[in-house]
């Protein structure tokens, strides 16, 4: 039976400063609070009492040191808070660091460019025909483009079977292999009606003016309004592997759910490299960047 809520199972990687503790029944301090969170405010401010007392701080006048005091409290208060993932801000200040030089937030693409950062970046070595990807770690991986049955529309017993569905499909699923879904809004594909109007100006026996401007009007409005303007929404399904049996035996599971009910995934496409590649393309090159290249291969 499907749960009326479900909540982000706690972190096997939880230590001791990471369970929470609630220190007061009511107002702000209801609100539990890790231990590392509390050990950080006490040391922040025990770090700004010492600055206040035993720096230069102390012979500035009680102007200065009463603005010092507000901004220390207020930089204790914000490094000290909690994001989405259970860590604290400050935990975020090296990476802010490594991110803040121009140099680290500019990866050259140039033929003549080291292809060192922009590997770093990718991490896939290749692509083989039939969409097989091969990682920098070793893993192999395999994309499908997947359609589910989720809607707005389904009944309330629709909606438990396939959080049943889902719920029995997770519990089974082998940790060697990583399922990552990737939700994109993309141009809509036009690659089959552009062919088939290729096909169509080809096949034309009677060259007419009027029949030649008709098919290129329809080519205008296929690769500048459809395939430009209209997006829609593509979801896939990013199976990585430590290995390539790992990958064999999470394809086989897919397949199986697939095949036996729709519930969870209705269909599931392989992409080879012709597909995959495009898909890949939206997050390194940026959908406008994709629609040019798009235009200039048909055009």
């Amino acid at each position: 039976m499907a749960k009326m809520s479900y909540k982000v199972p706690t972190s096997l990687n939880r230590s001791f400063l990471d369970h929470e503790i609630t220190l007061s029944k009511g107002g702000w301090a209801a609100k539990p609070s890790p231990i590392k969170q509390l050990f950080f405010f006490g040391g922040g401010v025990l770090a700004l009492l010492w600055a206040v007392t035993q720096t230069f701080v102390a012979s500035s006048g009680p102007v200065f040191i009463t603005l010092f005091v507000i901004w220390g409290l207020a930089l204790i208060v914000y490094f000290g808070g909690m994001t989405k993932t259970k860590e604290l801000r400050a935990m975020n200040v090296p990476a802010l660091l490594a991110y803040a030089p121009p140099r680290a937030r500019n990866v050259f693409t140039r033929r003549s460019s080291d292809p060192s950062d922009f590997y770093s970046i990718v991490g896939i070595d290749g692509i083989e025909e039939d969409g097989r990807i091969h990682f920098s770690d070793g893993g192999e991986g395999q994309v499908y483009l997947v359609v589910g049955s989720a809607s707005y529309l389904l009944f309330d017993e629709d909606r438990i079977a396939i959080l049943d569905r889902v719920d029995a499909f997770w519990r089974k699923i082998d940790t060697n292999c990583e399922w990552a879904f990737i939700t994109t809004k993309e141009p809509q594909r036009i690659y089959h009606q552009v062919a088939s109007l290729e096909h169509r100006n080809h096949a034309l026996e009677v060259r007419d003016p009027d029949l030649i401007e008709l098919q290129n009007e329809q080519y205008d409005i296929l690769t500048q309004h459809v395939g430009g303007k209209f997006t829609s929404i593509h979801q896939y399904l990013l199976l990585k592997g430590k290995s390539a049996d790992a990958l064999r035996r999470a394809h086989m599971v897919l397949q199986a759910e697939v095949e036996g009910s729709a519930l969870m995934i209705k269909e599931a496409t392989v992409l080879d490299r012709e597909e995959t590649e495009p898909m890949l393309r939206v997050f390194y090159q940026g959908i406008d960047d994709e629609l040019h290249s798009l235009k200039a291969s048909l055009g």
